[in-house]
């Protein structure tokens, strides 16, 4: 009787958050009383993430006999169709994302659809000629989103231990006292309702776990918005080099598909998104092109200063990059913006990914620190295989490695946009010489190199 009673709904010791029209009411009480069904981990919100979560938590040792829910608001599952072309939306996949990846049986799932593996990435400004290269074999890979999540869905739908239900939304959410051993209660649109003993939001940056948790976020809109499309080159021996340029307006980025195809991810302020957009294939060809490769224009300080650093041999000039000739497909535009929640845990929940934080997609970090929250998360229950999942202390643990790796990454990619969103000669000379610097500087360099692998 007693284990009955514990699986109903009880508002008296539970904090309850509704979500009538998206709007939080702490107040809320579900309308009506119903047996709880009980998971151990549920996790809300699919995607690169969610997915990736409800795998690695499914495959770790310790939770081999534990019932593992995925909520997934999507009823279309992702699907891999060579026969459609590329997909807009890739990830730059770190070699330590892709080494996680291998560990839970997805890599070799995705080698068996479409990836390609890059070897050297150049980074230069259009207001400086100091260029810096990094070069490991690999330096990473990149991989379309909709591969990852038809590897990740391949394997999750033979793990005995996981649950996935799509087209189900979370309606409302009942999280416990503070260090309670109460369990979280999740309503569902469907009116079912499950409990479990630890909640994992993964689900996106505008995160309904997230306002529940009533966790203070640091955010902001840039005023850009990201292009994406898929281009061709005849340049085929350029197919494992990967190109960022800094403009005033954004960077612009190519990315190696492999046999002369890019994808292209082009950030710039949303006037000039909105233009480009409208453009026809051959003007949009036109000006990426010209974004690329037009000659830098030099202030006459830094000129000054990169004809010393020529002269001492320390001036790596800008690449020659691909001619692109045509789009391969449509083009696509999304919203870029910045976001920290100040807390990562609350009581019996942890967020992951874009619902924790969210940056700039300059230096391509975004799914992959979500890969890093993963893996922590994972590692953490783990190590505590005597703790109770959602315990504070194995919680407490978690955010603060998390958060020790995240913080100083998000600061350094806002950071950059902010530094080469300007085109004034002091702010120029200053990363024009930093940039100098580091070229020549290998222990730095590698450093940094090791960092952007991890």
């Amino acid at each position: 009787m007693m284990r009955i009673l514990r699986r109903l709904v009880r508002a008296d010791t539970l904090r309850t958050v509704s979500k009538p029209c998206s709007i939080c009411q702490p107040n809320a009480r579900f309308s009506v009383v119903h047996p709880a069904v009980p998971y151990d981990v549920v996790i809300v919100g699919g995607g690169l993430v969610g997915n990736a979560a409800a795998v690695a938590l499914a495959l770790e040792e310790s939770l081999e006999n534990k019932k593992i829910l995925l909520l997934d608001q999507s009823e279309k599952e992702p699907s891999f169709e060579p026969e459609k072309g590329f997909n807009l939306r890739v990830i730059n996949l770190t070699v330590g994302n892709q080494e996680f990846l291998d560990r839970i049986g997805v890599w070799d799932k995705i080698k068996t659809m479409r990836h390609h593996s890059y070897n050297k990435i150049f980074n230069w400004e259009s207001n400086s000629n100091h260029t810096i290269s990094f070069t490991a074999e690999p330096m990473g890979y990149i991989v379309e989103n909709n591969v990852i999540e038809t590897a990740l869905l391949d394997i999750a739908k033979n793990l005995h231990n996981l649950d996935i239900r799509r087209g189900e939304a979370v309606n409302e959410i009942k999280l416990p006292l503070d260090q309670s051993r109460e369990e979280v209660v999740v309503g569902l649109e469907s009116g079912e309702i499950v409990e479990t003993s630890l909640l994992v939001g993964a689900d996106g940056a505008n995160s309904y776990v997230r306002k529940v948790l009533d966790s203070p976020v640091l955010s902001w809109m840039y005023d850009q918005q990201g292009i994406v499309c898929t281009l061709r080159s005849p340049c085929l021996d350029k197919d494992d080099v990967a190109y960022q340029r800094f403009l005033p307006s954004g960077p612009i980025a190519l990315l190696p598909l492999g046999e002369g195809l890019f994808s292209l991810v082009w950030s710039c302020r949303s006037n000039i998104a909105n233009e480009l957009m409208n453009l026809s294939d051959e003007e949009f060809v036109a000006r990426a092109n010209n974004a690329l490769q037009k000659p830098a224009v030099v202030p006459a300080p830094v000129a000054a200063m990169e004809t010393v650093s020529d002269y001492m041999g320390w001036l790596e000039r800008p690449p020659q990059t691909p001619l692109i000739t045509e789009i391969e497909g449509a083009r696509a535009k999304f919203p870029l913006g910045f976001s920290n929640s100040a807390r990562y845990i609350g009581p019996r929940t942890a967020l992951l990914g874009d619902a924790a934080h969210r940056v700039h997609p300059l230096a391509g970090q975004g799914a992959n620190i979500g890969f890093r929250g993963v893996q922590q998360l994972v590692k953490d229950i783990s190590e505590n295989p005597n703790r109770e999942l959602g315990d504070f202390r194995v919680l407490n643990s978690f955010e603060s490695s998390l958060q020790r790796q995240v913080t100083p990454m998000l600061c350094f990619i806002d950071g950059m946009y902010k530094l080469y969103s300007t085109s004034l000669d002091p702010v120029v000379a200053a990363r024009s010489y930093g940039l100098g610097m580091v070229n020549q500087l290998p222990l730095l360099k590698n450093s940094i190199l090791d960092r952007a692998r991890s």
